[in-house]
């Protein structure tokens, strides 16, 4: 029986890769059973799995990445929480198609003039998020800066104000809020 499971399990699994095949392929001739356990007796059941993973990465890139046009994009009140500010960045699809965005906007902090004061670090994650957006859906990221110089311990000197890109998009939009410029980060897009 236990030697059994390993035959069964890759019969199931070159069936399943069977069914995305034209249809000539399930119905050859009664040899099909013997050529099936002699592919699996020669390839580890491992190989077989990554044919449906391509096909599911090539439907959300056929809906297209979000554009600047595609996209409105607000902000919420800086928040506060002891030493550590937030704001909370929204990307609404405002377009008539879905698009998608993947992984984190950019974001600086600048002064009145315009010149960058901090380029906002990219926050760790395990992987960037890949969001498909339906019309009126809306993605979010956030912000957080500390409040405190961690090399000095003062008060952070300079407070700059926040302008973001959507993730993939190149047209800057400054917000209205501002940020301290030091330890910034930004979170992928959720």
């Amino acid at each position: 029986m236990n030697r059994m499971l390993p035959v069964l399990a890759l019969v199931l699994i070159a069936g399943c890769s069977a069914s995305h095949e034209n249809a000539s392929t399930p119905t050859s001739s009664p040899s099909s059973p013997s050529s099936t356990s002699a592919a699996s007796s020669a390839a580890p059941a491992s190989s077989a799995p990554p044919k449906p993973s391509p096909s599911a990465t090539n439907v959300p890139a056929e809906l297209g990445l979000c554009t600047d046009a595609d996209l409105a994009i607000s902000n919420g009140d800086v928040v506060s929480a002891d030493t550590l500010r937030r704001l909370a960045v929204s990307f609404k699809n405002t377009s008539s198609h879905p698009c998608t965005l993947v992984g984190y906007p950019g974001a600086d902090l600048v002064t009145a003039a315009g010149g960058v004061l901090v380029h906002v670090d990219r926050r760790p994650a395990a992987a960037a998020h890949r969001l498909t957006l339906n019309p009126g859906d809306t993605a979010n990221a956030d912000i957080e800066a500390s409040a405190i110089d961690t090399v000095s311990g003062k008060a952070c000197p300079r407070i700059g104000t926040v302008v973001v890109t959507a993730p993939g998009v190149d047209v800057a939009h400054t917000l209205n809020a501002a940020l301290p410029i030091c330890n910034a980060t930004v979170s992928s897009v959720d």
